[in-house]
Parts: structure tokens; C-alpha cells; sequence
């Protein structure tokens, strides 16, 4: 009888310890290199860019010409944050007539880290406790006719 809890606790434990592994995800658009070498520079077209490549992840602001292909791999391990593991950014440069320009590749190390910060802004006005919200609203119903 002992043997028996302590085979099915083995492998109870067994069972919950390997859903605890770490996962490693591919988001966006991981260009494929014998493709990017049929571009040419001062000939290939920016519809037929995205014809090989699919939409792009973003375009350059304010009509710039560029389009960026993000592609970023990351790790999803049990208890911690997600973590980066690669990061490529292809960018396609054109000019006004839509012609290929210039290729640029960066990677997460060339990039910027952008920190969010989590006050609120504050707003002219009352604030409103919780009991002034409940008799606030009981004051302003008007009673049905």
C-alpha cells in the first residue's frame, strides 16, 4: 500500500514538474536570406517587397518612404518575465517613385529601452470618494412620471 502512494506521488510530481518548462516564441516577420539577395537596389519595386515578404510590421511616420520587418524571439520561463532572445529589424528604404533605396539591419542592441510609467494624470475637478460616487447618483435620479 505504501509503495503504491509513493509510485502515484512520483508521478503526480513528475506530471506537474514538466508543464513547468520554459517556452520560446517567434513573433513577426523572420525574413528569409536567399530572398533578401533576389532584391536589388535601384530596380526592385516596394509592392513587389511585399509581395515576397508580406505586409510589413510598421511603415516609416509621415510619409517616409521606409518600412520596417520585426522580428523578435522570446522566452517564456514558469515564474519569471518574458525575456528577449533576439530581436532583427529589416528596413527598406525608397525613394518617391516606390523604388528600393537601401537595405538596414539592426538588432535589439541598437535599440532604445523605453520605460512606461504607471502614475495617473491629474485632471482639474472634484475627486470623488466611494460614498460620494453612491450618494451622488441617488441624489441626481429623478423619480419616474
Amino acid at each position: 500500500m505504501k509503495k503504491q502512494i509513493y509510485l502515484t506521488l512520483t508521478i503526480g510530481m513528475m506530471t506537474m514538474l514538466s508543464a513547468c518548462e520554459s517556452r520560446i516564441t517567434q513573433h513577426g516577420n523572420r525574413l528569409d536570406p536567399i530572398t533578401l539577395d533576389k532584391l536589388t537596389i535601384g530596380s526592385t519595386k516596394q509592392i513587389e517587397v511585399e509581395a515576397l515578404f508580406g505586409k510589413p510590421s510598421t511603415r516609416g511616420a509621415f510619409d517616409s518612404g521606409r518600412i520596417y520587418y520585426i522580428a523578435q524571439q522570446m522566452e517564456n520561463a514558469p515564474g519569471k518575465k518574458t525575456a528577449l532572445l533576439d530581436r532583427t529589424i529589416v528596413i527598406f528604404a525608397f525613394d518617391d517613385k516606390k523604388t528600393l533605396q537601401s537595405i538596414e539591419f539592426q538588432d535589439e542592441n541598437q535599440g532604445r529601452t523605453v520605460f512606461f510609467l504607471d502614475s495617473a494624470t491629474p485632471t482639474p475637478g472634484e475627486t470623488f470618494g466611494f460614498f460620494d460616487q453612491i450618494l451622488g447618483n441617488i441624489q441626481t435620479r429623478q423619480p419616474s412620471q
